[in-house]
């Protein structure tokens, strides 16, 4: 399963630790490229546009800034930002 469609079946804790599991493995695998990496000015193999904390925490702040997000925090808004974190530039 394809990790936002993961994030789509968040709705408790136990479904949030396991997309967060799976973010974890994705992100692993995605830094496996340095060994042979692709261009600084594109995404990892994974789609990971932002590389570090500081990037990675960057995105989620400036997608939820941008996203207008007016629903209550819950499990799979939580999801949603970490994902966003990983693709939004």
């Amino acid at each position: 399963m394809k990790l936002i469609d993961l994030v789509e079946t968040v709705d408790s804790r136990d479904s949030f630790l396991a997309f967060l599991r799976a973010l974890i493995e994705d992100k692993e695998e995605d830094s496996k490229e340095k060994i042979a990496p692709s261009s600084p000015y594109s995404s990892g193999v994974n789609g990971w546009q932002n590389q570090t904390i500081s990037e990675y925490l960057e995105s989620m702040f400036g997608w939820l800034e941008d996203s207008e997000v007016e629903e209550e925090l819950s499990w799979k808004l939580l999801a949603k930002m970490l994902y966003m974190g990983k693709i939004y530039e």
